[in-house]
């Protein structure tokens, strides 16, 4: 590919080099601007993982919990069970007795 020197005026010199300098000062601030950015999401991907991480425990603590309280709840019903079974029992003797 061929390339063409073209010779600029002066003043057209330093328009174009006006124009270069902005656009490399915006490119600069951008370039600070997504750093920035980089930095924020960043310190936010490590709360939110620590955060992840403490759910998590305490989830499966709370499982742990729950689980043992149901055990409960059946090692108590059935004691119930069997007190009434026994209770009926009496009852049903007593009745014959009576009866």
């Amino acid at each position: 590919m061929a390339r063409n020197v073209v010779a600029l005026a002066p003043g057209r010199l330093r328009q174009v080099e006006r124009r270069l300098d902005a656009t490399e000062r915006r490119l600069r601030d951008m370039a600070e601007q997504l750093d920035q950015a980089t930095e924020v999401l960043t310190r936010l991907v490590r709360v939110v993982a620590v955060q992840s991480r403490q759910s998590r425990r305490a989830l499966g603590r709370l499982d742990e919990r729950m689980k043992r309280l149901g055990r409960e709840i059946a090692k108590g019903r059935t004691g119930d069970v069997r007190r009434l079974a026994a209770l009926e029992r009496r009852l049903a003797a007593l009745e014959r007795r009576l009866g």
